[in-house]
């Protein structure tokens, strides 16, 4: 039950990452102004948005031309022809019988004939009239039919359109149902890699890739043979610091709790001039460096952890060949220490990512910041193992190895690493208790690749 419930869970996780990827694209295309307008015209495209706003202005097109044709038609009937030529023909007749007949010449002594024709003068002149009239309804309904056959002539080419428009959009889906039913092997192939290419991806790391490190010879960074001496002490939550003239401090200020006033404050740009890249990427910045106002007087600087549970120790190097330290686990630094990077490219540091190792040699002070506390161990010759999350830092005289993780199922369930660290040889290791953890939003949670990018090029050059 509970391993269907956990399968459950993880097709549950799958499904809101990909709706949030959906939800993420359409507000990366809709908020941005550069975006937007190819987001538009992918969804049109998709949907079918741009083949509806055919159809529809179509249609309005059609409906209005239907419209004008009836108010033409209701005005434009053969009914109605009819009866002007009727009424037309019926004038022109009555004009030429009762207007146009003049008395002869040889009758001019009938004063009855004029004296009618005079009579019948108004009456010309209305017929006359009427047949203007009516001339004018028949240009008037001439002009009416052959706007209504202009019409028509507009309505067939619309209505075809809009057929083929309507054709279109509906191919839209159809086109989308075709494809699906000719690509669904590899819709379904796309669909699984996106479900299962994370667990698959594990299986062949742990089984396929990780095997091979036990192998792969350690990587040596410098001659075993290699003398200088290393003295620690023990991790505290509160360390004192003596500053003098030849050893001043430099550190995070964040990080100072209290400090004596005869000494000097300035603030440092790079710890090291000569390594600038090292000193912002590892948070070596804008550090604070303590100095003492004369040779004969020191003081005293105070150190505390920003975290209620991590720790600091004081790891003091004397003639040291090289100590590989993550950076960003330093606070404080103090005397001559200094700083080399080596490139490595073997299996190992294949398997890990790091390609770049960050070593401080010389004479002088670190003080390291671990979570939980802070160990220094000695490598055992059998060789020791020590959880990836956990290391901080090893004597660069160690061989460094890299091993698979003994159970599967707790890296399946992102419980371990894939690989531990092994050192083998004389010398230290240093480790903290407990590996810090990074409290993720719910986006973070969901899209690890985004916030984990910056981490991957971070361990790639040793940070």
């Amino acid at each position: 039950m509970k391993l269907i419930l956990a399968i459950v869970l993880w097709l549950s996780n799958k499904i809101i990452v990909i709706l949030s990827l959906f939800a993420v694209l359409t507000i990366l295309f809709t908020a941005n102004d550069t975006l937007r307008p190819l987001g538009q015209n992918l969804w049109e495209q998709f949907s079918g948005k741009d083949g509806q706003e055919v159809v529809d202005k179509l249609n309005d097109d059609i409906n209005k031309l239907n419209d004008d044709i009836k108010e033409i038609e209701r005005t434009t009937t053969p009914q109605l022809k009819i009866d002007l030529d009727r009424e037309k023909n019926n004038i022109k007749l009555r004009i030429k019988e009762e207007c146009e007949t003049e008395v002869p010449w040889y009758e001019f002594y009938r004063l009855d004939k004029h004296w009618l024709k005079e009579q019948q003068e108004p009456a010309c002149k209305a017929l006359k009239d009427s047949q203007v009239f009516s001339e004018r309804l028949d240009r008037e309904y001439l002009e009416r039919e052959k706007k209504l056959k202009d019409l028509m002539r507009q309505l067939e080419p619309k209505r075809l359109q809009l057929k083929n428009a309507e054709q279109k959009l509906g191919g839209v889906w159809k086109l989308l149902e075709i494809n699906f039913q000719e690509n669904w092997i590899h819709i379904s192939y796309i669909i699984f890699l996106v479900l299962f290419a994370s667990p698959l991806w594990k299986i062949w790391c742990f089984y396929g890739i990780a095997p091979f490190a036990e192998k792969s010879p350690p990587i040596q960074l410098t001659d075993p043979m290699t003398n200088g001496n290393m003295v620690y002490k023990e991790a505290k939550k509160t360390v004192s610091i003596t500053v003098d003239r030849p050893n001043p401090l430099c550190m995070r200020m964040d990080y100072m709790n209290q400090y004596d006033r005869n000494l000097v404050k300035r603030t440092r740009l790079f710890w090291k001039w000569s390594a600038p890249f090292i000193s912002y990427a590892s948070g070596l910045f804008e550090l604070t460096e303590f100095t003492t106002k004369n040779i004969v007087e020191d003081g005293t600087v105070v150190l505390s952890p920003k975290t209620v549970s991590n720790y600091i120790t004081e790891i003091e190097l004397q003639q040291h060949h090289g100590l590989v330290i993550h950076p960003y686990c330093i606070v404080g630094i103090s005397g001559d220490i200094q700083v080399k990077t080596q490139w490595v490219w073997s299996f190992h540091s294949w398997l890990t990512g790091q390609h770049r190792y960050i070593i401080f040699y010389g004479t002088g002070k670190l003080y390291l910041e671990g979570s939980g506390g802070i160990y220094v161990m000695e490598a055992s010759p059998a060789k020791t193992s020590v959880e990836s999350h956990l290391l901080i830092g090893f004597d660069s005289r160690l061989g460094y190895s890299t091993i698979r993780t003994e159970t599967f199922w707790p890296y399946f369930r992102n419980k371990v690493s894939l690989i531990d660290n092994q050192f083998s040889g004389k010398g230290v290791f240093l480790r903290q208790a407990v590996a810090p953890v990074k409290a993720l939003t719910p986006i973070e949670k969901n899209f690890q690749f985004i916030s984990n990018l910056t981490s991957i090029v971070g361990k790639f050059f040793g940070f």
